[in-house]
This record gives C-alpha cells, sequence and structure tokens, in this order.
C-alpha cells in the first residue's frame, strides 16, 4: 500500500482563473441562449408537434376504425331489412295470408314463437 496521498489539484479548474472564467462565461451564455430560444413561438411548436401529431393520429385511428365497425353494422342491418321487405312483398306477390306469428317472426318480435 501507498501511504502518500495523491496529489488531485493538477485536477482543479479554478486553477487557471482566465480559463475557468471563460468556462462559466461560456456556459451561462448558452444557458441564456437557450432560455431567450424556448420563449419564441417557432420553438414552442417544434416541442409540442410531436405529441400532438401522434395524439391527432391516435384520434384518426380510433375515429376510422369506429366509423369502419358502425358501416358494418349499418349494412348487416340494411341486409336484414331488405330480406324482410322481400319476404312480406312475396307474401304480398302472392296473396298469401301469413299467420300473425310468422308475420311477427319476419318483422323481428322476439317473442313471436312463444
Amino acid at each position: 500500500m501507498h501511504d502518500a496521498k495523491f496529489d488531485w489539484s493538477s485536477l482543479d479548474p479554478s486553477k487557471d482563473t482566465e480559463r475557468w472564467n471563460h468556462l462559466i462565461e461560456s456556459i451561462a451564455d448558452r444557458a441564456a441562449a437557450r432560455h431567450k430560444q424556448r420563449l419564441t413561438v417557432s420553438y414552442q411548436m417544434l416541442v409540442w408537434a410531436r405529441p400532438v401529431l401522434a395524439a391527432a393520429a391516435v384520434v384518426t385511428i380510433i375515429v376510422g376504425f369506429r366509423l369502419y365497425l358502425s358501416r358494418e353494422g349499418r349494412s348487416r342491418l340494411a341486409i336484414d331489412h331488405y330480406h324482410r321487405a322481400y319476404v312480406l312483398a312475396q307474401w304480398a306477390d302472392n296473396q298469401e295470408h301469413p299467420s300473425p306469428s310468422n308475420v311477427l317472426q319476419v318483422l323481428g318480435d322476439p317473442h313471436a314463437n312463444e
């Protein structure tokens, strides 16, 4: 083991006072410039652009998916209505007189078979 202490003074940045002051001033200047930059409208738009675009994309996907599902549901509903109208038209064309339970079943009464 070494009993001698290591001299860390050569790493002390404040020994060269001119260089140390220049370093501190450059850091302060960069901080002030960055602070001024943050106050501009263009910088704020740049900062908020990504989150706003991401949120808009998510909303677009959700709304598009819901519209797709609602159109699919509407088309099934339209097919059901068309089928009902077709059956009723066939009965009228053939001058048939179906039972009330058959009419209710075609029209969609859930209690028609009771």
